[in-house]
């Protein structure tokens, strides 16, 4: 088995980043999110600054692209829990902050 980890994905930051990992791991993809410290700098740095990488095992990369994209075309991707009032995919049923359930779509 190959235990290399490769990037998947470029998030525009380390918040989008997390909710990925989060929507990779609901599929049964273990990723991982590489740390990035710039997260003040929003509104100051480059955009580029604060990009944070999304890895996966080799293996699941395919997998992990499909996903990936499928969120990437998804305009209404985004859903507020009504309890904690944080972003979740609309693809969840309960919110990943709270663990309360989300309104249906």
């Amino acid at each position: 088995m190959n235990d290399e980890w490769v990037v998947a994905y470029y998030a525009k930051d380390p918040i989008e980043a997390e909710l990925l990992k989060g929507l990779l791991e609901s599929q049964s993809i273990e990723a991982q999110v590489s740390s990035n410290g710039m997260i003040g700098g929003v509104g100051e740095l480059p955009a580029d600054a604060i990009e944070t990488s999304i890895k996966v095992m080799a293996e699941d990369y395919n997998q992990a692209r499909q996903v990936l994209e499928s969120y990437e075309k998804d305009d209404s991707r985004e859903i507020f829990c009504p309890d904690c009032g944080e972003t979740n995919f609309t693809n969840f049923e309960l919110c990943w902050s709270c663990g309360k359930a989300l309104a249906s779509a």
